[in-house]
């Protein structure tokens, strides 16, 4: 009895390791596709318009003149190099918003090509997130211009900022794949995942350190991965200070565990996908 539920045990992460990397194969075999899908919807969502990619520059740049001025000057939250603090956090949740929005809407708004294309439906998926990257690698690039004007040095810390962007992708990843078959079948969620988005960035220390949370609530406020990502980066961009080991590996096995449970349920639901788009 107890070496049956052994095999089964072992049975089962197999089938999981077999399921992730089905998923996760595309990247080096067909990337060629996932590539173009990629680019074909960044110029999509830029075309017809006057300013065209400027906009991917002037929405967090917007946003942080305003909340610079509320928060620096009418609140006085004294905080070193808060510009660019502010600026990090906005750029990083920008991103995870946006590409989960898009991760989510991916499959309707390629429900003409669906029933005929030729690839596995997740490469839609990771197209749709890849795309909001090119947007993002843009106001990062802005990012290093304006810490340079301030003064502060790039250092080779900077390159371990390569680690959190792989938390963070696998993360809107996980996301992505989740709220992709769940949106066609469920309406609603477009209007719930809006409203999550919102109150995430306000719980989410963006405009604040973590350090105001009440200690009492802390570890439970430090489960949200995307509060762990933006302390990451700032920590290794802004502040050069080298991230708790024990800290990085907590944020990769949250991020990992949204991951594999996105494509699994991905896998549940993918072959319904036609029929309700």
């Amino acid at each position: 009895m107890v070496r049956d539920k052994k095999v089964k045990k072992r049975n089962n992460k197999k089938n999981l390791l077999a399921i992730v990397y089905y998923y996760t194969k595309g990247f080096k075999r067909d990337f060629f596709i996932i590539r173009e899908l990629a680019f074909t919807d960044f110029r999509l969502r830029y075309k017809n318009s006057f300013f065209g990619y400027l906009w991917s520059v002037a929405t967090p740049l917007l946003m942080l003149v305003t909340l610079y001025i509320i928060f620096s000057r009418a609140i006085n939250l004294n905080l070193p190099y808060y510009q660019l603090f502010l600026l990090l956090g906005i750029i990083i949740w920008n991103f995870f918003s946006e590409a989960t929005t898009t991760g989510m809407n991916c499959f309707i708004n390629k429900k003409g090509i669906i029933d005929t294309m030729k690839f596995p439906k997740h490469f839609i998926v990771i197209a749709s997130c890849l795309s909001s990257t090119f947007s993002f690698l843009i106001n990062l690039a802005i990012f290093f211009v304006f810490e340079i004007l301030s003064g502060i040095r790039l250092s080779p810390l900077s390159f371990l900022l390569i680690v959190t962007l792989i938390e963070l992708f696998l993360l809107l990843l996980g996301i992505s794949f989740f709220l992709s078959v769940l949106y066609p079948r469920f309406k609603d969620v477009a209007q719930l995942w809006n409203i999550l988005t919102m109150i995430g960035f306000w719980i989410t220390p963006i405009i604040y350190k973590e350090t105001q949370i009440p200690q009492k609530y802390l570890r439970y406020y430090m489960l949200n991965p995307m509060a762990r990502i933006i302390n990451e980066a700032r920590d290794i961009l802004i502040y050069h200070y080298f991230p708790n080991p024990k800290q990085l590996a907590i944020t990769a096995v949250i991020c990992l565990i949204i991951f594999i449970t996105g494509i699994l349920y991905f896998k549940k639901r993918e072959n319904y996908i036609v029929e309700e788009v």
